[in-house]
């Protein structure tokens, strides 16, 4: 019995060690093994190797910035890669490099494939950092080496290309980039390509003309996670106004409050009965999305949570929104029904609806990104707590102003995205954008970039000092794998 026993454990911890061997050697690893590649990278007509890997998907390409930077060390974009910490987490510079003669030729430098073997599987983590790239700072998802003597990072190639506003792009698992061009929408076959396995439901546009300028299955109903906190934000400034409750007000947090801040989906640690400044804890509802600083407000402002969410829906009627807006609470979290299944319900309304609300809230609450644009800061009242503001968006585009994250299993990954500029005028415009359903954040923030900046450049291409070339109805390309598809047309364009 006992030699059985034994041989019984020996078969299960062969079992595992077997498991974790293919875990190694398989493309989709399971958290930090990833199989890293040789890629070959054309610059400027210029072969060189570089290391790279796919991320989770085909054609989904990272590059590693260290051997990109020896790539490119002899033209005029060279740049140096540095590591450092920034507020306790790792942050990248990427540090144009100075005094470097172009000479079309390979870099003599010690080869950094010496010990690299093609396909070996290394130990990476994939964390969203900030990352320096001459004077503008970014926050991009990037894939670093846990190796802390021989750091390494790798970047997605379309971000890569749109950071570095660089003429960069992938064919057949190799890299094209033309170092004296710039990344540009125009030169895109926009007909091709579409966004429908990027996210549910998208629209983009300037709310203060109200020109549409891209949108996908905008009245389609979708679950909003916590870009609900929009319209609870409305509801909190018509009651300012009303006189119900002040700037000046003290916030006391319910029992109620208290078990949601414990819960897993809790934001802000509080106990029953503490109190806060109703402006810090409006902070803490929309810099990081407290679920229970917004439930604390619904119920300070109308009694209950209940009475607040019925403020809620009829301000959706009054707004003149779709008959697909529905809510049941104020902060955008699933709840259960009170049902023998208990399914799970949750807030609802389309992509075109919030970019009509969030065109309201800009054109009468201005002052709401006064809030949203910050970036970090401590709330006092609330026992110090550091708020982050949880949109990539801020650090990645100059002039973005907010407005409100949201990510819940069944609504995924979502956006709602506020662009402020000025006409010849002097007259602001805000530029809008709304994604919902994205798979992850990643994906999120990297279609908000793109449809942001294409909202830019069709508000005001002379901005990114880009020309348009094409008519009004051009199609933005927003599939990750048919945008860098597409970008070699511009290469093949331009070598020819």
């Amino acid at each position: 019995m006992k030699k059985r026993f034994r041989k019984n454990i020996a078969l299960i911890i062969c079992m595992i060690i077997m498991i974790n061997m293919l875990t190694l050697v398989g493309r989709k690893d399971i958290y930090a093994a990833q199989i890293c590649e040789i890629v070959t990278v054309h610059v400027d007509g210029v072969d060189y190797k570089v290391r790279g890997l796919n991320h989770e998907y085909d054609n989904n390409l990272y590059l590693s910035l260290v051997d990109l930077s020896k790539a490119m060390e002899e033209t005029d974009r060279a740049f140096e890669v540095e590591f450092s910490v920034k507020d306790d987490d790792d942050y990248i510079i990427m540090q144009p490099a100075t005094g470097m003669d172009a000479t079309g030729e390979e870099s003599e430098e010690e080869d950094p494939f010496e010990n690299f073997t093609d396909g070996e599987a290394v130990k990476l983590t994939r964390k969203r950092i900030p990352v320096k790239i001459g004077d503008n700072d970014f926050s991009f998802y990037i894939i670093m080496s846990t190796n802390k003597e021989n750091r390494n990072c790798y970047m997605n190639c379309g971000e890569l290309a749109l950071a570095m506003n660089i003429d960069l792009s992938v064919e057949n698992g190799e890299v094209f980039i033309n170092s004296k061009g710039e990344f540009d929408f125009n030169k895109y076959n926009f007909n091709e390509l579409g966004l429908e396995s990027m996210a549910d439901s998208c629209i983009v546009g300037d709310i203060t003309t109200g020109n549409i300028y891209y949108q996908s299955n905008e009245n389609e109903a979708v679950t909003i996670a916590s870009t609900t906190k929009l319209m609870t934000y409305l509801i909190l400034k018509e009651a300012m106004e009303k006189g119900e409750i002040s700037e000046n007000d003290t916030v006391r947090f319910s029992k109620k409050a208290q078990e949601l801040a414990d819960s897993s989906s809790g934001v802000v640690k509080i106990s029953e009965g503490d109190t806060a400044d109703i402006m810090d804890v409006i902070s803490a509802m929309l810099i990081c999305s407290s679920n229970e600083c917004s439930l604390a407000l619904a119920e300070h402002t109308a009694g209950s949570e209940e009475a607040f969410v019925e403020r809620m829906n009829q301000k959706a009627v009054a707004l003149g929104l779709s008959d697909k807006v529905k809510f049941y609470n104020p902060h955008g979290l699933p709840i259960f029904a009170e049902d023998v299944f208990a399914p799970k319900i949750q807030n609802r309304m389309t992509a075109k609806d919030m970019f009509e609300l969030s065109t309201y809230i800009l054109n009468t609450y201005p002052e709401i990104t006064e809030i949203t644009s910050i970036k970090k800061t401590k709330l006092e009242s609330l026992k110090n707590f550091e708020a982050k503001n949880t949109n990539a968006l801020l650090h990645n585009i100059p002039g973005v102003v907010g407005l409100k994250t949201g990510t819940t299993d069944k609504a995924q990954s979502c956006l709602v995205s506020a662009y402020k500029s000025e006409d010849v005028k002097g007259d602001t415009h805000y530029i809008v954008t709304v994604v919902y359903g994205c798979e992850n954040a990643q994906t999120q923030n990297y279609l908000s970039l793109l449809l942001m900046r294409y909202g830019i450049q069709k508000f005001n291409a002379a901005e990114l000092g880009i020309t348009p070339d094409r008519g009004d109805n051009d199609e933005i390309p927003v599939d990750l794998e048919g945008m860098i598809g597409a970008v070699v047309n511009t290469a093949r364009r331009n070598s020819r």
